[in-house]
């Protein structure tokens, strides 16, 4: 089948892409991103290559996989150096992602090439900025930038939410409208069992230490940290208390082992939190992630915290969001 029929998720192989640009050569961040386009396909997309985690659930078996060949010659000393290949059933060579807003039915050219262009900015490599965000600059530029996101860029959300999509990720349900959520397996998970194993082996077959689950909130009313208040605490101690107790006994996670995080600002905006194993130590910077616990006491302490507070944030030089920024300022400087 053409590319084009089987754009984004049930591609046999990359053959026939042809890369325009390398966004990111993996050097700082382990994930190469490639913008090109596929065979058949008017409009581009970004694909990302990086090396899935080591499984570690069953050391002894992952030992009886690897096939090794000889990487130097040998010194004389007790170093030896090999090239090793992995059984593809314990371990994949490579963790692929497709970008494609192409594919995506009934959205305007112009909603697909903002997608796009969202996703090309994402995923290449550009100079850092720090921004102070108040709550005047939040409403300033932030919201217009949130407001300019087309909504199919979270119907993937939703389909999650409505068991369309991801129901063999599922850890947990609450269907409660106001303080429900959903609790899956998030595919940063590259050493979890796979997915066709029966759920009662996830403990002994998924690498403990790489755990990444996702919470996913049934309310459409909270779109990142800023629009948290008093009425949402319930429904954050409940995210917290239930990742909490399927972490550890689904995977025996325990509770020191386990952090749970929101980011500001999110990569989407629908209200999730993270749930991490402490090991893992991707997407944990201060300027970005905020400890669900230390959220809970900030609006224990005041309900209108995050309708106030300063916040820091982190983005890059191409970013949309900072070029808003950047644009209020200038407005503002003239006025």
């Amino acid at each position: 089948a053409m590319a084009s029929e089987t754009l984004p998720h049930r591609l046999e192989s990359l053959a026939g892409f042809t890369v325009e640009s390398v966004l990111n050569d993996g050097k700082e961040s382990g994930v190469v991103a490639l913008l090109g386009t596929f065979p058949g396909c008017a409009t581009g997309a970004v694909v990302k290559l990086s090396r899935p985690s080591i499984p570690l659930g069953d050391p002894n078996g992952l030992a009886g996989a690897v096939t090794l060949v000889e990487r130097a010659p040998y010194s004389g000393m007790e170093y030896g150096y090999y090239h090793g290949t992995v059984d593809p059933k314990w371990m994949k060579s490579l963790s692929v992602d497709v970008l494609y807003p192409g594919c995506l039915v009934g959205e305007t050219d112009e909603n697909k090439a903002t997608l796009l262009a969202k996703h090309v900015s994402r995923n290449t490599a550009q100079a850092p900025k720090l921004v102070r965000e108040t709550f005047q600059m939040y409403e300033a530029s932030h919201v217009p930038y949130i407001t300019g996101i087309p909504s199919s860029a979270i119907g993937w959300v939703y389909k999650i939410l409505n068991k369309e999509k991801e129901v063999e990720r599922l850890l947990f349900d609450d269907p409660d409208p106001a303080h429900g959520f959903v609790l899956n397996v998030d595919p940063k998970w590259t050493s979890h069992a796979a997915m066709d194993v029966p759920k009662a082996e996830w403990h002994a077959k998924s690498g403990k230490n790489e755990m990444y689950m996702l919470g996913l909130c049934h309310t459409k009313e909270v779109r990142s940290l800023r629009d948290l208040r008093a009425v949402h605490l319930p429904m954050l101690r409940n995210m917290l208390a239930k990742g909490t107790e399927i972490a550890s006994a689904t995977y025996g996670v325990p509770p020191e082992h386990l952090r749970c995080f929101v980011h500001y600002p999110p990569q989407f905006y629908h209200f999730h939190a993270h749930f991490t194993h402490v090991l893992v130590d991707f997407g944990v910077a201060t300027e970005r992630a905020h400890l669900l616990e230390d959220v809970i006491e900030n609006i224990e302490r005041d309900g209108t915290h995050y309708g106030k507070v300063g916040l820091t944030m982190r983005m890059g030089e191409r970013d949309g969001l900072w070029k808003r920024f950047q644009e209020t300022k200038k407005r503002k400087a003239t006025e």
